[in-house]
């Protein structure tokens, strides 16, 4: 077993400046050697390099950004993924998923997107309010840009949870696509109906975001009303147990804009649950094969 750990501190998606990024912060608070406490061998690739968001760009121009990122990160996957691994990106904004997306369907996993995140991120560049792309990420993943990129996984595949910030037209796109759309106080009363749906593969996509701000201040885009951090660390380790993860990403932590290191610390808990239950279901899986 082995975890594939990559950094992927982009600001293409929400252009802003970051005196410290979440990778560089979570690998100093312990990220690496809390990973090697699991049953597998953990290889750290270090950060991809990425140019700056520029608030300056065009819109088209930021989209166009992300895209070609995201094929770097997709690209290095394809090099260095061998099966059975599970991927692991540490973001960066949003759209260090979209990388991921092309990345697991490029090397033909079917496969479930749980998003757990207080924004939908099914903007198109006509609805966006603010033209950030990391608002973008699954309409782009799923051919609503084709400008950009075609269709790459389809949108029966997407699971949004936690969501509690949607702009009218993304609204409408997600309705009309027949997405998954789930807030916060709806997961909490069904959660167990959504956790049977979900396919054996997932990629868990999770959001600081999805956390109540309260309780997670280190994020740019902070919306009140969202899960605890109990809630959220119970919740990743529900949607991992007896289930398949492929790869996960934990993206929008801004270290530079944390309080008493509460955000760090949901980070390393929501990771650590996560792998928990990612490493108890192939120990299970190794030990039913040698019987």
């Amino acid at each position: 077993m082995t975890i594939q750990v990559l950094g992927f501190p982009t600001t293409l998606g929400l252009p802003r400046s970051a005196t410290r990024h979440g990778p560089e912060a979570l690998r100093a608070s312990g990220l690496l050697s809390a990973l090697r406490r699991f049953d597998a061998e953990v290889v750290d690739h270090g950060d991809l390099s990425l140019q700056p968001g520029l608030t300056s760009d065009p819109v088209p121009v930021r989209v166009a950004k992300v895209v070609e990122a995201a094929r770097l990160q997709r690209d290095h996957w394809l090099r260095t993924a061998r099966p059975g691994d599970l991927l692991l990106t540490i973001g960066g904004d949003h759209s260090t998923s979209l990388g991921t997306i092309m990345a697991l369907a490029a090397l033909g996993h079917d496969f479930d997107v749980v998003w757990v995140d207080a924004h939908g991120d099914f903007n198109i560049i006509e609805t966006s309010p603010t033209g950030n792309p990391h608002g973008m990420v699954l309409s782009l993943a799923t051919g609503l840009l084709p400008n950009f990129l075609a269709r790459v996984v389809g949108p029966d595949r997407l699971h949004l949870w936690g969501i509690r910030d949607l702009d009218p037209g993304e609204r409408r796109l997600l309705a009309e696509q027949r997405v998954e759309v789930f807030s916060p106080d709806e997961v909490r009363a069904q959660r167990d109906r959504l956790l049977a749906r979900l396919r054996p593969n997932i990629f868990l996509s999770f959001d600081i975001d999805s956390v109540d701000p309260g309780e997670a201040p280190g994020t740019m885009t902070p919306v009140p009303g969202g899960f605890t951090t109990a809630e959220a660390v119970d919740l990743v380790r529900a949607i991992v147990r007896g289930r398949n993860l492929v790869a996960m990403d934990l993206v929008e932590f801004h270290p530079d804009r944390d309080s008493d290191g509460r955000t760090e610390r949901l980070a390393h808990a929501v990771l650590q649950a996560a792998l928990t239950e990612w490493c108890n279901q192939r120990c299970s899986r190794t030990a039913a094969l040698r019987r």
